[in-house]
């Protein structure tokens, strides 16, 4: 029944939400679901592999770096920055050491 003050726009939405709610929610917690799930993700995974690996090909071809490189390369200085941040600690605690020994 529609409350006091309440649009019959907004009660017909309410009534088709619960409908249409229900089977969905219980679409989505079924088992066919997670399985649909699973297998949409390995697809994704072997067409991105793919797609990848052509491109990858086509640059190299041309000479130029492919995404997977640029991605190893930015990769290498990350750890390469944290390094440096490390060793600028380790130098200031030197620093620290031999002012304090003065």
């Amino acid at each position: 029944m529609m409350a006091a003050g309440t649009p019959l726009w907004l009660d017909l939405v309410l009534r088709a939400e619960r409908v249409v709610g229900s089977r969905v929610e219980g679409a989505v917690h079924s088992d066919t679901y997670f399985d649909l799930v699973t297998e949409m993700n390995r697809a994704k995974r072997f067409l991105t592999g793919t797609v990848e690996g052509i491109s990858k090909r086509i640059w190299h071809t041309a000479n130029l770096p492919a995404g997977t490189d640029v991605r190893r390369v930015r990769e290498q200085l990350a750890r390469m920055e944290r390094r440096i941040v490390e060793l600028s600690k380790e130098l200031d605690a030197q620093r620290e050491t031999l002012e304090t020994e003065r």
